[in-house]
């Protein structure tokens, strides 16, 4: 017997094939070190030496191809579950059988509209999924990437620390001075190390690595891309299971 669900399977093993995609694809990018270490003068204090790294390499736009291929591919997944149940349940040709995501819980109901061909039971099994802004953010955050542009949501991040820094000033007015955080500027893909003075010799040992990060998406601005896309793959096969289960209750399938 052919399983109703087979399509919702296929979409999910699909987009872990997308996944095994982006890891390689992160990776290489990664794996390339696309920065550098560069310094500059301080605009605002004349003889003084700004320390930074700067990303020289944009990200791949195939990073932003595969995301989206990926995500399309899991919300895909719940809405085939969808249109599974509609026709186990009866339905001739549903047109009305999308999952409902939503903005808030105030607006389910309307969501539920787009569901109107599912059975009541499936509507209120949706309902507790809880597929909005404030109820299960995760499944949230999966219809926001599907509706955003995949390259403008992915950008490279940079993060270090200082672990160690010897100063041998050799002038009276030697002067060095390390931020008490460092803080990563997205507008210039870079991030300030140390600020010396005139005459300062010093020594230091940064330690500096990069991420794909989520960006201009609520809840995930700045988190690394994958494994937030790996907690996805969970939710999105339990739900699958509890769509199933809750069909077999029914008597929609056996």
């Amino acid at each position: 017997m052919t399983d109703p669900f087979a399509s919702s399977h296929s979409k999910v093993a699909r987009a872990k094939e997308h996944f095994a995609d982006l890891e390689k694809r992160v990776k290489a990018f990664v794996d390339l070190k696309p920065y550098k270490e560069i310094t500059e003068d301080d605009p605002n204090r004349p003889g003084f030496t700004v320390y930074k790294v700067k990303i020289t390499e944009p990200l791949p736009e195939a990073i932003g191809n595969v995301l989206g291929d990926l995500v399309s591919n899991l919300r895909h997944a719940l809405d085939n579950a969808a249109y599974a149940v509609a026709v186990a349940s009866g339905k001739t040709a549903p047109k009305f059988t999308a999952f409902p995501f939503a903005g808030s819980v105030h607006q389910m109901a309307n969501a539920l509209g787009r569901s109107k061909d599912l059975p009541k039971e499936i509507q209120s099994l949706f309902c507790g999924f809880q597929p909005y802004l404030g109820g299960d953010d995760l499944l949230w955050v999966l219809n926001e990437i599907c509706n955003s542009d995949k390259h403008k949501i992915v950008t490279p991040l940079g993060a270090g620390i200082l672990p160690f820094v010897r100063r041998d000033v050799r002038a009276t007015d030697g002067f060095l001075s390390v931020p008490n955080n460092h803080v990563w500027d997205r507008a210039k893909n870079e991030m300030e190390v140390l600020t010396i003075g005139p005459g300062t010799e010093f020594q230091y040992n940064f330690q500096f690595h990069i991420f794909v990060a989520f960006q201009n998406v609520k809840l995930i601005d700045g988190k690394p891309i994958l494994p937030i896309l790996d907690n996805l793959f969970g939710k999105i096969e339990r739900i699958l299971v509890a769509i199933k289960e809750e069909s077999r209750r029914l008597e929609f399938i056996k």
